[in-house]
């Protein structure tokens, strides 16, 4: 096992890049990022003693960094950048990193998952196969994953997904959602923008939305969309081969509130609009 600590009074980017194993970032009240990485082989232990870490003035801003294969890896963004770089590889490795609230998260994993309990300014992450489970995003949030499911309690800002095989349960998302799935489940609890939906396969639902435009395009699936009373709405809803139903009531708002532009089309599926 390996610890360091260092002093991070100023804005954070963590930077975490982990090809097996799992990743896990907690955040507090703060000013220190503590970083901890174990593994249960040799070969993995002596990666990690030989990895480099330092912490160097960038002029308006500080790097951390923690490289362990440095040819391999490298962030370019934030005034402060934490960067940890674990290689190529094969054995599991264990990540462990407590920061202060309000820092910018970003992962690249091939095999691992990713848990990230706190608050977080922003989030970027890619994911060959693992879930990731992140607790509050203030900002934007923006997620690939190959093969994990994807959870995210909060996003202050926008959202974005991209996943060829796995869930997705999200929200409530302040700003606009935007999310392209091949297969698997998507649940949008809540979003105060535009809503943008392409997946292949795998039911859909978004429970509330209040204003813009919300384009939904399923090839399998039933969707559910939840429209909040006082919106006006505008629909364009196709299915081939299922059934679309509104529950709305034709007059139900009084003509002066933001507007819903829905379009919805499936192959294969129910559509139901509702009012939320």
């Amino acid at each position: 096992m390996r610890t360091e600590t260092f002093p991070t009074p100023r804005q954070l980017v963590v930077s975490v890049k982990l090809p097996r194993g799992d990743v896990e970032v907690e955040t507090a009240d703060v000013q220190e990022a503590t970083v901890e990485l174990t593994a249960s082989s040799d070969r993995a232990r002596e990666q990690i003693e030989r990895s480099e870490i330092t912490l160097s003035d960038r002029g308006d801003h500080d790097e951390l960094i923690v490289d362990a294969d440095p040819e391999d890896f490298g962030w370019s963004a934030g005034r402060v950048k934490l960067s940890i770089s674990l290689g190529s590889r094969r054995d599991n490795l264990h990540v462990r990193i407590r920061v202060p609230h309000g820092t910018t998260l970003k992962a690249e994993t091939g095999a691992a998952d990713l848990r990230a309990v706190g608050r977080y300014s922003v989030l970027e992450t890619r994911t060959g196969a693992g879930d990731v489970t992140i607790d509050e995003v203030e900002h934007d949030a923006a997620v690939k994953v190959a093969s994990g499911d994807v959870q995210i309690n909060r996003v202050g800002g926008s959202l974005k997904v991209q996943t060829a095989a796995g869930d997705l349960k999200a929200g409530p998302v302040g700003g606009d959602a935007e999310v392209k799935t091949a297969a698997g489940d998507i649940n949008l609890d809540e979003v105060g923008g535009s809503v943008t939906v392409h997946s292949a396969s795998g039911d859909l639902r978004v429970g509330a939305v209040t204003e813009g435009k919300v384009e939904l395009k399923s090839v399998s699936g039933d969707m559910l969309v939840g429209v909040r009373r006082g919106s006006r709405v505008w629909l364009d809803v196709k299915t081939i081969t299922g059934d679309a139903q509104s529950d709305l009531d034709v007059g139900d708002d009084d003509g002066q509130g933001p507007l819903v532009e829905l379009k919805a089309t499936a192959m294969s599926g129910d559509i139901k609009i509702v009012r939320a």
